[in-house]
């Protein structure tokens, strides 16, 4: 990436991405293409802090006139009571992944709902009526059963391994937006039953993730989707998952965690520039992404 739209004078600004661990995080790609090609004086690299920095990394915030920044896991909780402002819903599922900078006061939000409903509309989804499976119970699937409730999906069913995180997170759709989220946990025999009434699959978990140090131990459940389901993985890394994998033996129509993000960046970009980029531009940061991911491919002989 050549960094034509750095002009490196005392108004460049600094926007990090901050997490623990980040070797894996690619988001700073899809960043910095959309710096150039809008000629935004910015640039993005990973910067790994662990919670306890939060305070000290505020202040140094401030110090050095960064006015926006991203955040992954494990900061989407601990940063929303050190900001201004935080809406409803990422402060409830503890998952704000942008802050911003307006007048002195600080706000902070979450597109990872947004992201998923994105990048499943652009695949074609139809969703008012719709019975929609996820398969993980992390902060993220709130967020996203959130944006789905806001469509009118008809059905949602969430299964997880530990089951208690999916019952807390169908109590708290239920207790905050009336919506009532079958909650089970992921067995072989449940994942194989609710898979095959699904109209959308999402898979929430971090299992198959580049880095992650577990995987999938039963993947059957995908022989059992229609062929009229879409099968959505919210991993970015690698591009083929497991899942992704599996389904796309099966003949599946696949949505890729890619997508999200990229979907993720026109609600990032409204949110702290007032932009919202084209297909054009979604296009070019697919192909610096895909790029990206390829180069961090072990070498074979």
């Amino acid at each position: 990436m050549a960094f034509s739209n750095l002009i490196c004078n005392v108004e460049t600004r600094l926007m990090p991405i901050i997490g623990y661990p980040m070797a894996q995080s690619s988001a700073s790609q899809v960043y910095n293409k959309l710096f150039e090609l809008y000629g935004l004086n910015r640039i993005m690299f990973p910067i790994e802090l662990q919670p306890e920095d939060l305070p000290a990394f505020m202040e140094a915030a401030k110090l050095l006139r960064i006015d926006a920044f991203s955040l992954t896991m494990p900061l989407k909780k601990g940063i929303i009571p050190l900001l201004d402002h935080v809406d409803p819903c990422s402060r409830i599922f503890h998952s704000v992944n942008i802050v911003k900078t307006v007048d002195g006061e600080t706000y902070g939000a979450g597109m990872d709902g947004k992201g998923c409903i994105g990048a499943l509309l652009g695949a074609g989804a139809v969703l008012p009526g719709s019975t929609v499976v996820l398969y993980g119970a992390g902060s993220i699937s709130g967020a996203i059963i959130y944006e789905l409730v806001q469509k009118k999906v008809g059905r949602i069913i969430l299964l997880n391994r530990t089951l208690k995180n999916a019952v807390a997170v169908a109590d708290t759709i239920r207790e905050n937006w009336d919506f009532s989220v079958e909650a089970y946990e992921a067995t072989p025999e449940l994942l194989d039953t609710y898979a095959a009434q699904a109209d959308i699959f999402i898979h929430t978990s971090p299992l198959g993730m580049y880095g992650f140090p577990a995987t999938h131990s039963y993947l059957g459940f995908v022989e059992k989707i229609r062929k009229s389901c879409l099968v959505m993985d919210a991993i970015v890394n690698p591009e083929f998952t497991p899942l992704l994998l599996k389904a796309k033996e099966c003949g599946l129509t696949l949505v890729h965690g890619l997508d999200m993000m990229i979907s993720q960046m026109t609600e990032i970009y409204d949110f702290c520039f007032g932009i919202r980029p084209g297909d054009a531009e979604k296009a070019q940061c697919r192909q610096v992404l895909l790029q990206y991911l390829d180069s961090l491919k072990p070498n074979t002989p």
